[in-house]
């Protein structure tokens, strides 16, 4: 399998410590709310290209799933399998 960055759109709340937490996905122009964060730690998928970025496990709509910030190009994605082709 081949795996390819997605590139996402995120809304996120910013506290004065200098944190923040994702509250919206933005894929495909609809909006996705993240009902939950179950997890947050500094984790690298070695399948797409990335630096040093922060991993979220997130809850939406009932499904688990993974979300990176990467603080090196103040972007937010997903990586998503595909077809060999």
């Amino acid at each position: 399998m081949q795996y390819r960055r997605i590139q996402l759109e995120v809304e996120a709340v910013f506290h004065t410590d200098g944190s923040f937490v994702p509250k919206r996905i933005y894929f495909d122009d609809k909006p996705y709310e993240i009902d939950r964060i179950i997890r947050v730690r500094p984790y690298c998928p070695r399948v797409v290209g990335c630096v040093a970025p922060i991993q979220y496990t997130v809850l939406v709509e009932g499904a688990q799933k993974k979300i990176y910030y990467e603080a090196d190009s103040n972007t937010w994605f997903s990586v998503k399998e595909c077809d060999k082709t």
